[in-house]
């Protein structure tokens, strides 16, 4: 067996970054033709809140090593955000193709 990870919270928070931008595009790839852009808007959303948790923090550090926490504390509450609102924007899209679907319907 090898040693156990250590922690880095920027390679942490980069990668959350990440996957949270490749689910908004898969969620994109998904969704009809039509809606198909409305999936940047979580990470438009997450993004805001990630700046809002470093620019509130920021205030308060002493020490620049205390910027890697923050750092990752900004990514995991984008990172949520962005989940978030995907989910709300594939219920709204879900619900919207059922309606449209029920209208159709002889």
């Amino acid at each position: 067996m090898g040693q156990p990870r250590t922690v880095d919270p920027m390679t942490d928070s980069f990668a959350l970054i990440g996957l949270a931008i490749t689910t908004a595009g898969m969620v994109g790839v998904l969704l009809p033709e039509g809606e198909r852009l409305a999936a940047v808007l979580p990470l438009v959303a997450g993004a805001g809140i990630g700046i809002l948790t470093l620019a509130l923090g920021a205030d308060g550090l002493q020490d620049p090593e205390d910027a890697e926490p923050l750092f990752l504390a900004g990514s995991v509450l984008g990172f949520i955000t962005t989940i978030v609102a995907l989910v709300v924007l594939w219920r709204r899209s879900s619900h919207a193709r059922r309606q449209r679907a029920d209208e159709r319907a002889p």
